[in-house]
């Protein structure tokens, strides 16, 4: 008998940091800006740990009428994925074009723009801790320096300080700051997007 795992919601990120959302309007896919504290409108429920390729149900939160496109997600490689339309063998595509920018299922060819980072509650809820100034003190500990907080950008690198993250590597660290009590202090060793040794930050949450 196989063991059955319980699910947990899982959110998605695209390659310019925004996330898949809900546009009650169109009742489809949209791309919104990531909000700290604000949970994005459309989501997947997923068995841990995630074995691809699998089928990709996603999930409105609030009820509408269009049914949204049963996707089969396939390993990206570094923690990222794609998603296939089985039937039509075409790929989800999160497109920046002038405006809100565009998703759809008819991208024949996968490359960057098609590519998304999966994030449970604690990836969403570190990232917000990290991009708000009163919700967490960041300390570079070979310096002292306070760090300003990290700063959005594309292929899902982000700056934190001066230095350049990438989101994939460090998934486990921003679950942890995710996971951080107020009034509780950890040290995070944040790996960098070169050959140089992790960035260690001291992270403090206020009470």
């Amino acid at each position: 008998m196989s063991q059955t795992f319980p699910k947990t919601q899982v959110w998605f990120m695209d390659w310019h940091s925004r996330v898949l959302d809900h546009d009650p309007i169109s009742d489809y896919f949209s791309p919104t800006p990531f909000q700290p504290g604000v949970y994005p409108g459309i989501s997947a429920k997923i068995a841990p740990p995630l074995n691809l390729p699998c089928d990709i149900t996603f999930e409105k939160r609030v009820s509408m009428p269009r049914p949204l496109p049963v996707l089969e997600a396939l390993d990206a490689g570094n923690g990222l994925i794609i998603f296939q339309e089985k039937e039509l063998k075409t790929f989800l595509i999160s497109a920046p074009v002038p405006g809100k920018g565009r998703i759809g299922t008819d991208s024949t060819n996968p490359g960057e723009w098609e590519r998304f980072l999966p994030m449970t509650e604690d990836t969403m809820r570190g990232l917000s801790t990290l991009l708000v100034s009163q919700a967490a003190s960041l300390i570079d500990v070979e310096t002292g320096k306070v760090l300003s907080t990290i700063r959005p950008g594309e292929g899902f690198l982000w700056m934190l300080g001066d230095t350049s993250i990438p989101l994939t590597a460090n998934i486990q660290n921003i679950e942890q700051i995710g996971r951080l009590p107020a009034r509780h202090e950890a040290e995070i060793s944040f790996i960098r997007n070169d050959d140089q040794p992790p960035l260690r930050v001291h992270v403090r949450r206020p009470g």
